[in-house]
């Protein structure tokens, strides 16, 4: 089962190299050829590459956007509860029997 599953991943990739352009079949008279373009290879690993740095970048800037938003909120929080604190021992002190 395991062989099975193996050469099935085998085609699907060789295909796919296909479709990709970096493998072409090129059949002659009493021979067959298999070119492997290496500046496609190049070029797409490349690319492929620029992009996920791309999206790493992103990703780590959306990142510290949230880690900006929730530190302000717990700033605003913050600052919000010590009010609260001030305003709750002003009244402590009124009541005070003199």
């Amino acid at each position: 089962m395991q062989n099975v599953i193996i050469i099935v991943l085998i085609i699907v990739a060789v295909v796919a190299m296909v479709v990709g352009g970096w493998i072409s079949f090129t059949d002659l008279d009493d021979s067959a050829t298999m070119t492997i373009h290496k500046n496609e290879v190049k070029k797409d690993t490349e690319q492929a590459v620029r992009k996920g740095e791309e999206l790493v970048e992103d990703a780590a800037r959306e990142g510290r956007k949230l880690m900006n938003q929730t530190e302000d909120a717990i700033d605003s929080e913050e600052s919000v509860e010590e009010e609260s604190d001030i305003n709750r021992n002003q009244t402590e002190a009124l009541d005070t029997p003199r």
